[in-house]
């Protein structure tokens, strides 16, 4: 990861942050870096413009919690392109989901759709669940590289996974229409 946005703003590298102080920090970096201030010169014209795209990609990631976690996960080279695995347990337990899925596609019935729909939803609050709990558990580590924090990191991951694949289920009923 080229930018570390938390070293960016100078803020510690936490999933739950004062987002007072980031929103303070970014509206400095607004101020300092205003492309406006150098129009008459075209080198510092041209850094200011990137550091205003700079500050402004940084704030869009830290100000959301799910960026922010997929930034930290990131930064620690736990998500890679392609190469992240949602644990096998976990998919095995979405087998049932998505048959019944794959039933409502033949053979559309409202009960069930409000069930599948009910359990995805079920399961994601679970998740959410988890996932806040072990995030505290993080920040309130002294030193987030220690082999504790890279536990929990690894176990945030899986979650983060989870999360992700429940999200395409519950997007997927979204989008489904009865024949």
């Amino acid at each position: 990861m080229a930018v570390n946005y938390f070293d960016y703003y100078d803020i510690s590298k936490k999933f739950h942050i004062n987002e007072e102080v980031l929103k303070s920090k970014f509206l400095i970096k607004s101020k300092q870096f205003h492309p406006d201030f150098f129009v008459n010169d075209d080198e510092k014209y041209a850094d200011a413009m990137e550091q205003t795209s700079l500050n402004n990609q940084a704030f869009k990631v830290l100000s959301k919690f799910n960026s922010r976690l997929e930034h930290i996960l990131k930064s620690h080279g736990l998500l890679k392109e392609s190469k992240n695995k949602i644990p096998q347990d976990f998919l095995a337990e979405m087998m049932d989901i998505n048959e019944v899925i794959m039933d409502l596609q033949f053979d559309y019935d409202q009960i069930k759709m409000d069930q599948v729909k009910a359990d995805t939803h079920s399961i994601s609050m679970n998740l959410d669940s988890q996932i806040k709990s072990l995030t505290l558990q993080f920040d309130q580590l002294e030193v987030n590289s220690s082999n504790e924090g890279v536990v929990i990191l690894d176990q945030i991951k899986n979650i983060y996974l989870k999360q992700k694949y429940v999200l395409r289920l519950q997007e997927s009923l979204d989008k489904f229409a009865p024949l």
